[in-house]
């Protein structure tokens, strides 16, 4: 390994200021190769012989924050372990040397390694501890610290406080951020107003985000703001944008080989296509999604896909898959983050779980409206109403959506039908079919649903549907089905 010489006490301060600038691009790997005299390996530590204390310091501050970030990137083994020891030798250095700002700089790389392995707990540790020192608005590293704290109150779902934060510290950002800073900053504050569901304004920061990494040329940051636009379309129905927007996050994940955020990004892919009920499609996205996330040291990453995958499963009506799924996502999160972060998972996972159920429960006696049927079919008494949730039997008339009508009547095979599951109570449509004790119900796409005979009841045969969107004076007009 060759040995630094310093010739030019120049020399060391400006190879810093080449990595750093390199850094806040987000061209980690150049950055590394300008290291590679003295970095052949990073499993090791670089090569500081010969080096001045300060100078020493300087150089194990931007190796640490460097492998953390490419590593995160190229899914390195071990990545995070030595950035964080590379930067805690870097700290102790600073703060012999009473050097507080770099001291604090070092606290909040070692914030963001702890954030980018899920730990948030000790994320949150290290940016109080950057904060906690004397340092004025000014400083790159106090605006960093703020940029890091906000996106831990991301992970943690505090999105009113990071709002807060946000327009307390906006001022300080736009006076004294560059392109690198006020991007991050306008695309964190975007997030957590996009999740409060205030679109409107989530689009106006989140735009802005992309107009300053545009000007930063930090190409990976730039993607993960069209990866949030992607969320924000998707949430407000413009289903064609945000497929659009996710696909330009992709297509640059990809091209910059930053394998971690490709399949962070197929988890957002996997979400729109939930949000069209185009499940099958989304759990393709979401394995996807997740083969390459299986890799990667962010657990908070495989976590979301995870509750991404276990939604997907229960809207298929696969129910216990979706549980098995949950449980893997449950434990990372509590393993990593602790009892809080387990329990967010499980709400969300609950909330999914009531939205796919809740229209189940409406009652079709309501005041609220009156089914007229037409004389054809009304003649039957005992009937009821199933809330079609999805798009597996679309082109025989049964969209999502609408209310299919089922009557108690002897089944056959070929007729389309709503069963029950016994221990869930989940409710399934399809065509009849059952031989040796199992029965299959089909639709016009996807794939068959299977049962055994004794796990399920019959709840009739589906004869009539009508558009739960055309109410005309609190009457609901019911249309026969003929299949």
């Amino acid at each position: 390994m060759k040995t630094i010489r310093v010739q030019n006490a120049k020399a060391p301060a400006a190879l810093a200021r080449r990595l750093f600038k390199l850094e806040r691009c987000g061209k980690y790997e150049e950055a590394l190769e300008e290291l590679a005299d003295i970095w052949p390996d990073f499993r090791l530590k670089p090569n500081i012989d010969g080096l001045k204390d300060e100078e020493s310091a300087e150089v194990l501050l931007r190796c640490g924050s460097l492998i953390g970030l490419y590593g995160h990137n190229a899914q390195v083994p071990d990545a995070q372990i030595q950035s964080k020891n590379l930067l805690t030798e870097a700290r102790e250095s600073f703060l012999h040397l009473a050097m507080i700002e770099k001291a604090a700089e070092c606290e909040n790389h070692l914030a963001f390694a702890f954030w980018r392995t899920g730990e948030f707990n000790e994320a949150e540790n290290w940016i109080d501890e950057a904060l906690g020192r004397t340092l004025p608005d000014s400083s790159d590293a106090r605006l960093y610290s703020h940029l890091i704290k906000s996106l831990i109150d991301l992970s943690c779902k505090r999105h009113d406080e990071n709002v807060k934060r946000g327009s307390e510290m906006e001022a300080a950002f736009c006076t004294h951020g560059d392109a690198f800073l006020n991007g991050s900053f306008y695309t964190n504050v975007g997030l957590s107003l996009k999740n409060l569901g205030k679109f409107s304004e989530a689009l106006g920061y989140l735009e802005l985000a992309k107009h300053y990494h545009r000007r930063s040329r930090h190409k990976i940051y730039l993607g993960t703001v069209e990866n949030n636009l992607a969320q924000l379309y998707q949430q407000t129905g413009k289903f064609a944008k945000a497929h659009e927007s996710i696909d330009n996050a992709t297509r640059l994940f990809r091209q910059l080989k930053d394998r971690t955020r490709e399949g962070y990004s197929l988890d957002t892919k996997a979400l729109v296509y939930f949000a069209e009920s185009k499940y099958t499609e989304a759990l393709r996205t979401v394995e996807k999604g997740l083969a390459i996330l299986e890799k990667t040291e962010n657990t908070a990453y495989r976590i979301d896909t995870l509750l991404t995958k276990a939604k997907i499963l229960l809207f298929l009506d696969n129910f216990l898959d979706a549980v098995i799924c949950l449980i893997d996502a449950v434990n990372l999160a509590r393993v990593q983050t602790g009892e809080a972060a387990a329990k967010r998972v499980v709400e969300e996972f609950e909330a999914a779980f009531r939205s796919k159920n809740e229209p189940l429960k409406k009652n079709l006696e309501s005041n609220d409206f009156e089914l007229i049927m037409p004389e054809s079919i009304g003649h039957f008494s005992d009937y009821r109403g199933i809330w079609i949730n999805n798009t597996r039997l679309t082109e025989v008339g049964l969209v999502k959506g609408s209310l299919a009508i089922v009557v108690k009547a002897k089944v056959k095979r070929g007729d389309l039908i709503a069963v029950a599951e016994v221990e869930s109570g989940e409710v399934s449509c399809g065509f009849y079919d059952a031989d040796f004790g199992i029965v299959c119900l089909e639709g016009s796409s996807g794939e068959p649903q299977i049962y055994d005979e004794n796990e399920i009841r019959i709840l009739g045969k589906i004869i009539g549907v009508c558009n739960a969107d055309k109410k005309e004076d609190g009457k609901m007009f019911v249309q026969t089905l003929t299949v």
